[in-house]
């Protein structure tokens, strides 16, 4: 598996595989057959959770009979997008059978609760919000979800909606780069360089694993055929492990 590995990145995980409990277009055990001829090691079956998801205990209980792979760690996930500047997670309340849960930008956390990207794009180009009000609040908001759960904890396509609104992420200040990475870091948690973003950036993988964070690889596929093919992974964790 070393040919797998670029650096401190191990390529033959995928830590972001969606199914068909959410918006994927593969069944569980579609993406756990196409993990094994790829060679994987890790595979974390990931879906979309909301407060009111009522799925949940099937899904878990459908990943647990899936478990028993040799050579293939199979993990559950859910996925759950930041709710606002206090890291409040859009999760619903019972867990069980559930490794990780992957923390998405995928709206702007609000002071009052997420913010369509439209919105705080206009909120920026009015002069309601200046862009480093912006990503201060996203990096605040970032740090502060990782208390809002003690399972396992991943943060996916960090700064991604940074585009979405205008913004791009080398406009984030080193030394709040580097206040996000160690506050990860205590937190005991992973950052995942996403493949279907193409995020974080090389620069901010470095400032990850500066801090001692644990930086995964994730497909976000949302078909099995994506499971483990990795392009723009292997470009950003090469070139955050020369940086």
């Amino acid at each position: 598996m070393s040919g797998r590995r670029s650096r401190d990145v191990a390529l033959d995980e995928d830590f972001h595989v969606h199914s068909t409990f959410s918006d994927g277009g593969s069944t569980l055990a579609e993406n756990v057959r196409a993990a094994r001829e790829r060679a994987l090691r890790t595979l974390c079956l990931v879906d979309h959770v909301r407060r009111d998801t009522a799925w949940l205990p099937e899904f878990a209980a459908a990943v647990t009979a899936l478990r028993d792979q040799r050579g293939l760690r199979i993990l559950a996930g859910v996925e759950a997008k930041i709710l606002d500047t206090c890291g409040r997670l859009d999760l619903p309340p019972g867990l069980d059978g559930i490794d990780l849960v992957l923390i998405a930008d995928h709206q702007f956390p609000g002071d009052g609760g997420p913010v369509h990207p439209a919105e705080a794009r206009a909120a920026i180009g009015c002069g309601g919000m200046t862009p480093a009000e912006a990503i201060e609040r996203l990096c605040e908001a970032s740090a502060n979800a990782l208390g809002a759960t003690d399972r396992g904890r991943v943060l996916a396509h960090l700064f991604s909606v940074l585009p979405k609104i205008g913004l791009d992420e080398a406009m984030v200040p080193e030394a709040l780069l580097t206040r996000l990475a160690t506050r990860i870091a205590a937190a005991g948690a992973m950052v995942e360089i996403n493949e279907k973003w193409a995020c974080p950036s090389a620069r901010t993988v470095a400032a990850m694993a500066h801090a001692g964070v644990q930086v995964v690889a994730g497909s976000d596929s949302h078909h099995c055929r994506d499971v483990g093919v990795y392009r723009s992974v292997r470009l950003t964790a090469g070139a955050g492990a020369r940086a």
